[in-house]
């Protein structure tokens, strides 16, 4: 099943809108991020740089890493055009020990998870570097789109190939984000579940917000 990705190179260029994926108004972006102008955000899996640009026009300052060497060329391609400033990193989603505790307001995941075999550890190194009271905004494929593939609905693990970006993209439900964030120490305060064309939900959003210290 092809399913929208947000990183495409075929991103209008000229937004500042957060695109979460397919089937989502794009005023989800700021109900959910709010104002960012000032704020430190840290994008797990950048990609082409779309979201970390569109939120450094707004204002922000983002740091973006992704594990990708092409994907980060192009991300860095494209903040050199559009005149902004992203900090990147090359580095796994779960590979945050460059950035000290408490260092980001905002942890932004447009489509990564799909591609995290360990929830967990994701989210515990993502509740360090957030700092008391901020939140994680998470957006995958709805897994009801993804196990109504018809080559084989039983699937958890499938092999994707769009736009010269491979990788084995993984089916997790609602109540496996959901519980994984309650054992790092989140409180999910949102949860979207939106469609597009399809009669079954094309996309997952989830808001977490950060406990404790």
């Amino acid at each position: 099943m092809a399913l929208h990705d947000p990183r495409s190179p075929n991103a209008d260029r000229s937004s500042t809108v957060v695109d979460f994926g397919p089937g989502v108004a794009a005023d989800v972006d700021r109900r959910l991020l709010g104002d960012v102008d000032g704020r430190r955000i840290l994008e797990l899996g950048c990609g082409q740089g779309h979201a970390a640009v569109r939120l450094a026009r707004r204002g922000a300052r983002v740091i973006a890493i992704d594990a990708d060497v092409a994907q980060l060329r192009a991300a860095r391609a494209l903040a050199a055009e559009m005149e902004v400033t992203v900090e990147f990193h090359q580095a796994e989603p779960a590979e945050l020990a460059f950035l000290a505790a408490d260092h980001v307001d905002l942890a932004l995941a447009v489509t990564t998870l799909s591609f995290v075999a360990d929830l967990d550890r994701v989210f515990r190194q993502v509740h360090r570097v957030i700092g008391p009271g901020g939140h994680l905004v998470a957006s995958v494929p709805h897994p009801a789109a993804l196990c109504a593939d018809p080559r084989d609905p039983t699937r958890t693990i499938q092999p994707w190939d769009t736009d010269g970006f491979v990788g084995d993209r993984r089916v997790h439900t609602v109540e496996a984000i959901v519980t994984s964030l309650c054992r790092a120490n989140f409180s999910v305060d949102t949860v979207l579940e939106r469609r597009a064309e399809q009669l079954l939900p094309a996309t997952l959003v989830v808001r977490a917000k950060k406990l404790g210290v």
